[in-house]
Order: C-alpha cells, then structure tokens, then sequence
C-alpha cells in the first residue's frame, strides 16, 4: 500500500513538472535555436548599405571616435555578455549600442585609418523576444551582432573595420517576438 500511495505521488509530481516544462518552451524561444546562428542568417538580416564618407555626421563621428580611442576605457565588459533581463526600449537599445560601441566585446581585424575617409552604414535587423513582464533576455541574442560585424568584414574586404560605431532601435509593443533594427556606421581601413 504504501509503495502505491508513493508510486502516484511520485507519478504526480513528475507529471506536474512535466507540463510546466513544456508551457515554459512556449513561452521562450529555444536556446539551441539561437545557437545555431550563422553568418549566412546574418546575411538575410541586411537591409542596406549607405556610402557616408562625405557627410558631415562622418566627420563628427570620426572625430568622436578617435579621441575615444586616445582615451580608452579600462573597463571591460564583465565576460562580454549583454544583459540577461533588460527592459524592452531604449534601455535595450543602450545595451546594444553599449555592447558595439565601447566595451570591445567584438573581435574583427582593425585596420589602420585611410584618407580620404571612406565610410559606409550598413543596416541589419535583429529579432528578440520580448517576455511576459516586457524584459527581453538580451545575451540570447548578442550572437546576431557579432554576426553582424562577422558579416560587414566579409562585405568590405580586403579592407578592414577601423572603426565602428552602431546605433540601435528597440521596439516593444507586447510580448512576443519582435524585428528592430541596429545600423553601423563602419569608417574604412587598411
């Protein structure tokens, strides 16, 4: 009897983690999904490429850029991993830009500045999901943007990345997965 009444409670408790596990998967997307992302995934996300050497933006950016490189910043990302519960938004699209633009997270090969400046913007989208308290698990996510930059090197060489700078949109909206964008501004090198 008492082998009974601990076959059915044993049977129960494993069925009730059973469907809790699989109303989870529903609810967030597979993590080995997101691992296998490439940059061939990464050239479906490309929306455009902009020539701005000739922009006056360019300049300001360029000069933004190499004083920030004078001046490094000693703080490194901790594991160069974006956040794992951000809020959707701005806060999200700060991380992005946080993660592209200063924490050095990103291996590419750096080139060396040439002149006359040449300068391009290339636009990917990326996707995300939001979740029910309106939080996106953003280090999901950050393989997209080293693909991103993965795949802007493949697309300007034999040139190299002397610099980037990255500006990021996030939208919200509801749960549920959801597009943005992120556009780079990549000023060329040797």
């Amino acid at each position: 009897m008492k082998n009974s009444i601990f076959t059915l409670g044993l049977f129960a408790c494993l069925s009730i983690v059973f469907v809790g596990c699989q109303n989870n998967e529903s609810e967030v997307p597979e993590t080995q999904e997101l691992q296998n992302f490439t940059i061939q995934e990464a050239k479906e996300q490309f929306v455009e490429v902009k020539d701005v050497s000739n922009t006056p933006e360019t300049s300001v950016l360029l000069e933004e850029l190499i004083s920030s490189s004078q001046n490094p910043v000693n703080a490194k990302r901790v594991g160069c991993v974006l956040d794992s519960d951000i809020g959707c938004g701005s806060d999200a699209a700060a991380e992005i830009e946080e993660y592209i633009n200063t924490s050095n997270c990103i291996a590419y090969n750096r080139g060396t500045l040439i002149f006359p400046v040449e300068a391009e913007q290339f636009t990917y989208s990326y996707s995300y999901y939001v979740d029910s308290d309106s939080d996106i698990n953003m280090d999901l996510y950050q393989f997209q943007f080293d693909a991103h930059v993965a795949d802007i090197q493949n697309r300007i060489s034999p040139k190299k990345i002397a610099f980037i700078s990255a500006v990021a949109s996030n939208r919200c909206g509801g749960r549920g997965f959801k597009v943005s964008n992120v556009t780079y501004t990549v000023i060329l090198g040797n």
